[in-house]
């Protein structure tokens, strides 16, 4: 069995650029969130994010689309999820620039490899 995953990309424009929302000197990218190798009897997987947001405790029921939740960051922190199905709860954390590594691949764009920078970095 394989170990559930967070991945996360950046949403792009047509360009192939990460988008993003500027507010004083950051940048808060359009970022979707997503579990891979989840066990096939999934229901809801609960993402808790960093404490600042308004809600840092998302549920998503939807498995079409891997159980995508969207969001908006603009630095690092780490990301969990519980995985919830039929056999119990897996837990699995990673931090928010390791899951944008995952779904970005070893050879990300300049663009997205500037974007990875800049969240490293806050």
């Amino acid at each position: 069995m394989n170990t559930p995953a967070i991945k996360a990309t950046f949403e792009l424009d047509e360009e192939g650029r990460p988008t993003a929302v500027g507010q004083g000197n950051l940048q808060h990218y359009n970022i979707k969130l997503s579990v891979d190798g989840a066990p096939d009897d999934t229901y809801a997987v609960t993402y808790l994010l960093d404490s600042s947001y308004y809600s840092d405790v998302r549920e998503v029921r939807n498995a079409d689309d891997g159980f995508e939740e969207r969001l908006t960051s603009y630095g690092d922190y780490t990301v969990q999820a519980k995985i919830r199905a039929r056999d119990g709860v897996t837990t699995v954390a990673v931090p928010l620039s390791t899951a944008l590594a995952l779904g970005h691949g070893s050879t990300p764009t300049d663009a997205v490899a500037a974007a990875l920078r800049n969240i490293e970095t806050h």
